[in-house]
């Protein structure tokens, strides 16, 4: 019988999809489904179920193919790299059975080099105030300094690698089943906002460091460009801002998010962004932020790239 089942949505990662695949231990109770996204030829993974939608759902789409595809009762949301440690499904497996209550829980993650990720990892919900002075890359949004307790409750795990009941993800699910919301495309904030309706469904997320995961945090947006991402990041936080805390706060986002822009743009002599190939990117990415917050931003699957998908 399937106890756990791995979703992976991949989009041009096939280096970090075969370490995965790797890792991933040959136990007829853990299956691995595979939902392609993009690659740069056909993939052929006999130990896993791959998934073609032919287009590009992003994560949030992605993910909903392989959770409704999946046969056990838990599934595990993972990016391409973050792969189990030996005996992490178990271990997660052991805890749903000590917390039968929770609906998710979180493993730990360490880098490859070793060091835990839970400041990233484990963070609070974010309250709006957060989350606008974000158009000035001021990101007060952190997980804990110490390592918390296995058991802790944690509001919002990123779902580079988070096990979740079906059970509990079918309650909080839209009418054609879709549990994650893929309008925000192609990935950024579909975990804030699906730890948030399971919050305000009354359930638990939980911290289960018992089961490790590597993590390489990502590493789409070399391939997707930074100007695409910018655009991507910002379009998703308006519309959690608006989805969650009202049209006002989504208006005063694209109020902030050009003079962000503009002093990022100062700063460019100075500082490069980390994510940017060039300070000429970063310069034409800004003014396109800029231009399309004064529009009130368009569609979320616009912007002249396939997508990606991003931890």
């Amino acid at each position: 019988m399937t106890a756990l089942s791995g979703v992976v949505v991949h989009w041009h990662a096939e280096a970090d999809l075969a370490q995965l695949l790797s890792a991933w231990p040959q136990d007829q109770r853990f299956e691995l489904i595979v939902v392609n996204n993009g690659s740069r030829a056909p993939l052929n993974l006999p130990s896993a179920r791959v998934l073609e939608p032919l287009r590009n759902l992003g994560f949030a789409g992605g993910a909903n193919l392989g959770i409704a595809a999946a046969c056990a009762p838990i599934v595990v949301l993972l990016n391409p790299d973050a792969c189990p440690e030996p005996g992490a499904l178990d271990a997660l497996l052991d805890a749903f059975e000590t917390y039968p209550e929770t609906a998710g829980l979180a493993p730990r993650l360490l880098g490859r080099d070793g060091r835990p990720q839970h400041t990233w990892q484990l963070r609070p919900l974010p309250t709006p105030t957060q989350l606008l002075l974000q158009a000035f890359l001021i990101s007060t949004v952190r997980g804990p300094r110490i390592e918390p307790r296995p058991g802790t409750p944690v509001e919002q795990p990123a779902a580079a690698a988070l096990a979740l009941r079906k059970s509990a993800l079918a309650m909080i699910a839209d009418s054609a089943g879709s549990v994650l919301d893929a309008e925000f495309f192609p990935a950024w904030f579909e975990d804030v906002d699906l730890a948030r309706r399971l919050a305000e469904a009354g359930y638990k997320l939980r911290y289960c460091p018992s089961a490790t995961f590597r993590h390489g945090l990502g590493g789409s947006v070399p391939v997707l460009g930074y100007g695409v991402f910018l655009l991507a990041y910002y379009r998703n936080l308006h519309r959690y801002l608006r989805k969650h805390h009202g049209p006002s706060a989504a208006l005063a986002l694209r109020c902030l998010l050009p003079l962000g822009a503009l002093a990022r743009f100062l700063l460019l002599p100075f500082r490069r962004p980390l994510r940017a190939s060039s300070r000429r990117e970063a310069a034409r990415a800004l003014m396109g932020l800029a231009r399309e917050a004064v529009r009130g931003f368009g569609d979320g699957r616009a912007g002249g790239a396939d997508g990606a998908v991003l931890g």
